[in-house]
């Protein structure tokens, strides 16, 4: 298991607090620069990340392995020549990240791949391997039943999904050993719940009472056992031996510094496990 880096919250706001400190190219440069010293590969991108991909761009990637999703707006899914479309999203984005190649390629919403429309980007997907534009093609999922819909017509190189201490439907489920089963690579994400599982309880808005006992009882336990939100967080994500990445997220390079540092150590792990299985909770779509 390795750490790869989110990029949503580069040059836009994103998550629990709905800030951005990541804007200019020479904060990235350092928090690139402490990948490659942290020996850290992956950078996972969109399009659909405001000018991530432009500020990334900036500096050179060679000794990454870039991520980048495809989302298709509304407009767009009525287009009638999705090769042209796709290799077009693809082309534009090589262009900016000034790379030549991706090292994998996700579909950002699995009803994409439905039907007789779904067939049809899997074969450009496809194609792009063919043209060694990308490595590895794969989906990125919210909930573990969207893979009940594609599986029989497609196997993905890659899964990305959400994990963590409130989130468990992928483990539970049985699909990350089915997963680890078909080799397929696994990469989980919202391990902190988009920063919701770091904040003190009396900092949190009123928007969550109604999960106020499962958050209670989150902070007694880190109180309780003396560690950590951060540290339980990862040590329960490092629990699991069949995840192939954690893609993780941060506001600054002090916050990249912590993950890095937790996420290394070599302590006795202790962490909690807190299901639950109100997507009102786990799902920030919703919030």
């Amino acid at each position: 298991m390795k750490i790869g880096i989110g990029t949503a919250n580069f040059g836009q706001k994103y998550g629990l607090i709905k800030q951005s400190n990541i804007k200019s190219a020479k904060k990235i440069s350092k928090i690139l620069g402490l990948a490659i010293n942290s020996k850290i590969k992956i950078l996972d991108t969109s399009p659909n990340y405001g000018v991530s991909e432009k500020i990334l761009g900036k500096n050179k990637l060679n000794n990454f392995k870039i991520i980048t999703k495809i989302k298709f707006s509304p407009r767009e899914k009525k287009t009638k020549n999705l090769n042209k479309l796709i290799f077009t999203k693809i082309k534009r984005s090589l262009l900016k990240l000034k790379i030549k190649k991706f090292y994998a390629v996700l579909i950002h919403q699995s009803y994409d791949m439905k039907n007789i429309r779904g067939g049809n980007i899997l074969k450009i997907l496809r194609k792009l391997k063919k043209k060694k534009l990308v490595s590895k093609i794969g989906i990125s999922i919210y909930d573990p039943r969207e893979l009940d819909e594609i599986w029989l017509s497609w196997k993905p190189d890659i899964v990305q999904c959400p994990l963590n201490i409130f989130d468990q439907r992928i483990n539970r489920s049985g699909w990350l050993k089915k997963l680890k089963k078909y080799n397929v690579e696994i990469h989980v994400r919202s391990v902190f719940l988009q920063g919701l599982l770091l904040q003190n309880y009396e900092n949190i808005t009123k928007r969550f009472d109604n999960w106020s006992n499962i958050l209670k009882e989150w902070s007694f336990l880190c109180k309780k056992k003396n560690i950590l939100k951060l540290d339980a967080c990862l040590n329960f994500i490092k629990s699991f031996n069949n995840i192939s990445y954690v893609i993780i997220g941060f506001e600054n390079i002090n916050q990249m510094k912590k993950i890095i540092k937790s996420f290394s150590s070599s302590k006795k792990r202790t962490y909690f496990s807190l299901p639950c299985n109100d997507e009102g909770l786990i799902d920030p779509r919703l919030w």
